[in-house]
Formats: structure tokens, C-alpha cells, sequence
């Protein structure tokens, strides 16, 4: 994570004045892992942002309106309170 995101890293809840820690939010397959189970940083897969925008497309002559990706991805950190549980979502710039 980039040192400047470090420095402003929340550490007061919003909501409560409570810790945050920071933590990973992950999708069921990483979810069926047991507890013991020490997950590797190259196993690691945050979610991503990115930026779209609304675009027109075409597929077999028809006509449909939908998103279309722009920009770089960027990964998501997640900082959850100890108190209330609340949680904040970043996507800091990369460089």
C-alpha cells in the first residue's frame, strides 16, 4: 500500500469514535477456507475499482446501453470498526 494512503489511514470510526483496523474482504471461495488456513500474499485477490462510463454497444444487430471500463484498476482497502462494525472502503491511487 502506498506510504502516503498509510499516513491518512483511518484509525477513529466515523460512527462511533471506535477503532479501525484494517482487514480483507473477500469472496466466498477464500471464505470456505478454514480459519487455520494462512492465506499468501500472492494468493491475495482485493477487490478492484475502476471508473466507467455509459457506453452503446452492439451484439448480433441489437442495440444495448451498458458501462464500459476506463482508467486503471484500483485495489480496495477495508478498514472495519471493533466496536460497531462498520466498514470504510478506499481505492488509493497507485503511485
Amino acid at each position: 500500500m502506498a506510504g502516503k494512503f498509510m499516513a491518512m489511514a483511518p484509525t477513529v470510526c466515523p460512527k462511533c469514535s471506535g477503532v479501525m483496523e484494517e482487514g480483507l474482504r473477500f469472496d466466498y471461495k477464500l471464505g470456505e477456507l478454514s480459519d487455520d488456513y494462512v492465506i499468501e500474499d500472492k494468493e491475495l485477490v482485493r477487490e478492484r475499482w475502476q471508473k466507467t462510463e455509459v457506453a452503446v454497444g452492439k451484439f448480433l444487430g441489437r442495440e444495448y446501453t451498458g458501462k464500459r471500463r476506463i482508467g486503471p484498476r484500483l485495489a480496495v482497502i477495508t478498514f472495519r470498526c471493533v466496536d460497531c462494525g462498520y466498514l470504510e472502503s478506499y481505492a488509493p491511487p497507485t503511485a
